[in-house]
């Protein structure tokens, strides 16, 4: 794979960090030979994200959304990468539509929910009571809904039990000191009401230039 002149190509040797997860992100990366290693450190413990070879690119993500770098990244055997550094990308941006610079961003903010969502699955054991709360009321919200009221009787003697067995565990755990750090945030395992209204898309839809319809 040849490169153009502009860009730049940097050797690395087997486990050296190509960056840090955190790290402001300048640039992308484009493997030309060897592998790299997508990791994240959760809890003291390094948890492998991907593993990437010739023709991939990665730390792409940072270099659009302008956000710090979501994972750190390491040469898993000798590699050479070209690095893609913003202002290459943005010169391609800004000769795009701009529809097609408004989904690009979306499409990045969405992967970083998906990412974060699955990094924040219940570690500790107050994660763990939180999430069983969460879910039990979630049950009993839907034995309120008409889809629900056929096994309603039957079914809130049950999730009572439950509840109760769930009170009796946390006592068990009450002084228990857990090491793990706990992840999941109140907005994780409490509800969050009714969705709010769907984005303006006018914007993204119109051409260049084009004036936008009063409200």
């Amino acid at each position: 794979m040849s490169s153009p002149e502009f860009l730049n190509k940097k050797l690395y040797r087997k486990g050296e960090i190509v960056f840090d997860e955190g790290s402001e992100g300048n640039t992308a990366f484009l493997i030309e030979s060897g592998s790299v290693e997508v990791f994240k450190t959760v809890d003291g413990e390094r948890v492998s994200l991907a593993h990437l070879g010739k023709g991939e690119m990665f730390g792409e993500m940072a270099l659009i959304d302008q956000s710090p770098r979501m994972a750190g990244a390491q040469a898993t055997e000798a590699a050479s990468i070209v690095v893609l550094p913003r202002a290459v990308l943005d010169s391609k941006l800004d000769r795009s539509d701009k529809f097609v610079r408004g989904l690009i961003k979306i499409l990045v903010a969405n992967l970083r929910n998906v990412h974060q969502s699955y990094m924040r699955r219940a570690r500790s054991i107050d994660d763990y009571l939180g999430a069983v709360d969460f879910f039990l009321a979630g049950l009993g919200d839907y034995l309120n809904t008409p889809g629900g009221e056929a096994v309603s009787d039957l079914a809130v003697a049950h999730l009572e039990r439950i509840d109760e067995a769930v009170f009796e565990l946390k006592a068990v755990f009450k002084d228990h000191h857990d090491r793990r750090d706990s992840v999941l945030r109140e907005s994780d395992t409490t509800p969050q009401g009714e969705p709010g209204p769907p984005a303006e898309v006018a914007d993204l839809v119109a051409d260049e230039g084009e004036a936008q319809p009063e409200q």
